[in-house]
């Protein structure tokens, strides 16, 4: 049996065994999954999106307003990444049935974009600088203390290039520069049969979600991509929590885009002949022809959710690998240093602090466009961690290294999410 195959089928059983226990016996939450302890916190933000750069500035977070159990958060940050936002999560529409969230934000950023596949080349990039905006809303569904939930999400943006740069920092003539606008719809749901959505010690999380087809334009395809997700909590010593996690997307598509190179070249070349025969214009062409590769490539198999990034394969860059499939799964084993329930009023914080945590951690990741490649080569990343663990919020800290070097980061929220704010879908 393939050595991939067999580490999957191994992580897979265990999951599986963690899954038939939990469904033998309901575990039995630790604590309310409605909120209700009131806390604010003002706090610097000072850290680094990988492949997008580093940021500095503030942000501030309210839990449970008014003895509710919603939650507003907010942050502004100036560097590498400008960027605003704000959100207003967890509001009842109907008391614990249906919950509402909505959020907004604005973006400027210079990211790193790499060719597609496993094996694209990390030196092999071009740095397209964005600007843009969206909004997003959400409604959920909840039942049995958030056991079991379906949502619907929508995301309305728009967006522009403002520049794109070759690996020698030289920029493209010709860039389109229009903004580009659009709606964007997902839907999808979740089994949580842990004993804490927010910071999970034992039992089994099933999560789905389908990103629905959307393109106005002729030339490209139409697809939607499904994104599965299964993650398994042991319990371990007093308080530790061994981690499994494996998670699979694929992109189907619908409507096929277009598949002509002559035609391709045609509209989104870079007219390299703009430049007198010489290095310049190969270099153009070389840049050219891995474009449209790219672009026949995602019309003809579309594009899975991508690795890389705060949520996997922590080592590498956010979006450094993607292709029509994906695949990925990891270990994290979580020391609770701490088992409390301690009140803190610092002035420019007030909340309950419920845990520090130490972590340590080791993931593996593949792309392809067909099956049959995709257990062929991959990526590995492993690394250590530190964690707050307060009420309703967890920061964290992880430093992972691979075969591309290191990467820090200083994120919200756990790792293997379905959702982050540096990849809304």
């Amino acid at each position: 049996m393939h050595p991939e195959v067999r580490q999957l089928l191994i992580c897979a059983i265990l999951l599986m065994l963690f899954s038939s226990i939990s469904s033998a016996e309901v575990v039995e939450r630790r604590k309310d999954q409605f909120g209700r302890d009131f806390a604010y916190y003002l706090y610097p933000i000072a850290g680094e999106i990988p492949g997008m750069g580093r940021a500095a500035g503030f942000g501030a977070s309210v839990s449970n307003i008014g003895d509710s159990d919603s939650d507003f958060t907010g942050y502004y940050v100036r560097g590498d990444i400008k960027a605003t936002g704000a959100a207003l999560l967890d509001y009842h529409v109907l008391p614990q049935r249906l919950i509402f969230d909505v959020g907004y934000n604005d973006y400027r950023v210079a990211s790193t974009s790499y060719n597609r596949g496993i094996d694209s080349d990390p030196v092999d990039v071009i740095r397209p600088k964005v600007e843009g905006n969206y909004l997003l809303g959400q409604l959920t569904l909840t039942f049995d203390e958030r056991r079991y939930e379906m949502f619907v999400r929508m995301l309305r943006g728009r967006n522009r290039l403002l520049e794109v740069l070759d690996k020698n920092n030289q920029a493209f003539a010709g860039v389109d520069t229009s903004w580009q606008s659009g709606n964007y719809y997902s839907v999808g749901g979740s089994l949580d049969l842990t004993d804490d959505r927010l910071d999970p010690r034992q039992g089994v999380r099933f999560e789905f979600s389908s990103r629905l087809p959307n393109s106005r334009n002729a030339d490209e395809s139409e697809y939607y991509v499904n994104d599965y997700n299964l993650t398994g909590y042991a319990p371990m010593r007093q308080w530790d929590t061994l981690v499994f996690n494996l998670f699979y997307s694929r992109a189907h598509v619908t409507r096929q885009g277009l598949t002509d190179t002559a035609l391709l070249q045609q509209r989104y070349g870079l007219n390299c002949s703009q430049y007198p025969v010489g290095p310049d214009r190969d270099a153009c062409q070389t840049t050219e022809d891995k474009l449209l590769a790219g672009k026949l490539a995602n019309n003809i198999y579309g594009t899975a959710s991508p690795l890389g990034g705060t949520q996997r394969l922590r080592s590498y860059d956010n979006w450094r690998y993607y292709a029509g499939q994906a695949l990925f799964y990891g270990v994290e084993y979580r020391w609770n240093l701490t088992d409390e329930r301690t009140p803190f009023n610092i002035y420019l914080a007030k909340g309950v602090r419920t845990g520090i945590q130490l972590a340590a951690f080791w993931e593996r990741g593949m792309v392809a466009d067909e099956m049959g490649q995709l257990f062929k080569s991959g990526r590995e990343s492993y690394g250590i961690g530190a964690r707050l663990v307060l009420s309703g919020v967890i920061i964290r800290f992880d430093l992972a290294h691979g075969r591309e070097g290191a990467q820090s980061q200083l994120f919200i929220t756990y790792p293997w999410s379905m959702f982050s704010v540096d990849n809304p879908g």
